[in-house]
């Protein structure tokens, strides 16, 4: 298959094939234990992930708009290069464009495979200038698993942020919790004092918004409302956002119902701070592997 190729090439009958929400391309990826998931070109946004039982493991907003260049409010939008407000759009660059199919595959374990990839342009240049290709992939079995690379394809070293700002769906945030956070320092993004983490579960009551650095590469999010567990492996990605934007904040999202906060945390796995340099023709690769567990089952 060529380095780019037309999306319906990449369509495998029964496992990989068309789907669509508000009009904009994506892909949907079906495991043979009947876990599904979307994968929408804009953005290479993953919109839904569904175990074999059928549930919903994220949260996408009954309010978010499936518009071109538009960013969509939930799943797992990838953030590059630039993690949260600055000189560029929020949360950067390769949310809002049009990414390229590259390639897909039944592995030999079962695992449905599909990548898209995203190269600077000249209008990306305009912005950011700095020659980049991206690649995600993403890989669908019993687990969920996202594999971000970057590559440096111009003459002069950059420096990057990177992060899947991924949004899980939790029967009610007031009985959800974060493990595996103990340890960490963190950056408290509303105002408060910079500190180390000291709580074995990291609860709410409150909005939340930090960044948690030297994060270790397990984590999980618990959730007894759905007696369900959900598992964060990540390697390559040091750092982890935990947000919820709570009553007054949610408010002021239009594309979020004011009470959707309730059933609703991000737990972002990414490179964030320090950012990641990257000489010419460099690689970096983080990977994130999503698991739902049984509430009691061990991991």
């Amino acid at each position: 298959m060529n380095r780019e190729a037309r999306l319906d090439a990449l369509f495998i009958p029964g496992r990989l094939g068309p789907a669509a929400r508000g009009g904009l391309p994506a892909i949907e990826l079906r495991h043979a234990s009947g876990a599904r998931a979307e994968l929408a070109l804009q953005g290479a946004h993953v919109t839904a992930w569904q175990g074999a039982d059928g549930a919903d493991r994220l949260f996408l907003s009954r309010c978010s708009r499936f518009q071109a260049g538009v960013p969509i409010r939930g799943g797992v939008p990838v953030v590059f290069p630039q993690f949260g407000a600055g000189p560029l759009p929020q949360h950067g660059l390769a949310r809002t464009r049009a990414w390229r199919p590259v390639r897909s595959a039944v592995e030999a374990d079962g695992a449905v495979v599909a990548v898209l990839a995203l190269e600077s342009d000249e209008a990306l240049l305009a912005l950011w200038p700095h020659p980049f290709r991206l690649e995600l992939a993403v890989a669908l079995a019993d687990t969920l698993s996202l594999s971000l690379a970057v590559e440096n394809t111009g003459t002069k070293p950059f420096a990057f942020q990177a992060a899947l700002h991924t949004y899980f769906r939790v029967s009610d945030i007031a009985g959800a919790r974060v493990i595996g956070l103990a340890g960490s320092a963190f950056q408290d993004f509303l105002g408060k004092l910079p500190g180390l983490e000291r709580r074995e579960a990291l609860a709410f009551d409150a909005e939340t918004d930090r960044l948690f650095t030297g994060v270790p590469d397990v984590v999980r999010v618990e959730d007894p409302g759905a007696r369900r567990v959900l598992r964060i492996e990540k390697r390559g990605m040091p750092d982890v956002v935990v947000w919820n934007p709570w009553i007054d904040k949610a408010r002021c999202l239009e594309d979020l119902g004011d009470n959707e906060y309730r059933t609703m945390v991000c737990v972002e796995t990414g490179a964030i701070r320090p950012p990641i340099g990257l000489a010419p023709g460099s690689r970096w690769l983080g990977r994130t592997v999503f698991r739902a567990l049984q509430e009691g089952a061990p991991g």
